[in-house]
């Protein structure tokens, strides 16, 4: 019986992985530029030169690409969250870099893609998505403020206010070209999160 040559296997691997990439970047460049109802699975096949079959091989569905998508948006932001500067300097230091990271993160493409991919998916699905991210975020951001004595509820809440302000920020970028005193919007969120994380009930 013959063997697969190493190096054969190797490059079938280089292969699978590139179309893999391929695919969640067709789909993600469809929703970020077109909605998410544009990113049907011939389109999806089509932008990233493949068959919808060969797509199926890959990931057997379209939910599976967006699930990769949703994995990927999560890896980066947790990531972000692990910068060594946000483990050291002052509590508001901490939350201003905090804040500032997370606002570069809001404006990227895995974000914005994974609010529509989100949103479509209303439901059970969704919302186990989201509690999943929220357990984890509590703990990093838990990691980042380690000498706060502020409570998990306290915490989660603060979390909850700094993420709404900058998805809200975010948004606002999408539909107006510019939006003015940006700066100045940050720090009053980093503020509210110093001062809401300071308490300790």
């Amino acid at each position: 019986m013959a063997r697969t040559r190493p190096h054969s296997a190797g490059r079938q691997a280089q292969k699978t992985r590139q179309t893999r990439e391929r695919l969640v970047a067709s789909t993600l460049a469809l929703i970020r530029d077109q909605g998410y109802a544009a990113a049907t699975a011939q389109s999806i096949a089509g932008r990233a030169g493949v068959t919808w079959g060969a797509a199926q091989h890959q990931f057997g569905s379209k939910e599976r690409i967006l699930d990769a998508i949703l994995e990927l948006a999560y890896a980066r932001f947790i990531g972000v969250m692990n910068d060594p500067r946000l483990r050291h300097g002052s509590a508001g230091l901490r939350a201003r870099l905090l804040v500032k990271l997370m606002w570069e993160h809001y404006q990227g493409d895995h974000y914005r893609v994974s609010l529509e991919i989100l949103r479509a998916r209303r439901g059970r699905t969704a919302r186990a998505w989201e509690q999943r991210q929220g357990r984890a975020h509590l703990r990093v951001v838990r990691g980042v403020f380690r000498d706060c004595r502020a409570s998990e509820a306290r915490l989660r809440e603060a979390l909850t206010f700094t993420h709404c302000c900058l998805t809200g920020l975010a948004l606002e970028r999408l539909f107006e070209r510019r939006v003015r005193h940006v700066d100045r919007h940050l720090e009053r969120i980093a503020q509210a999160l110093t001062q809401m994380l300071a308490r300790a009930a």
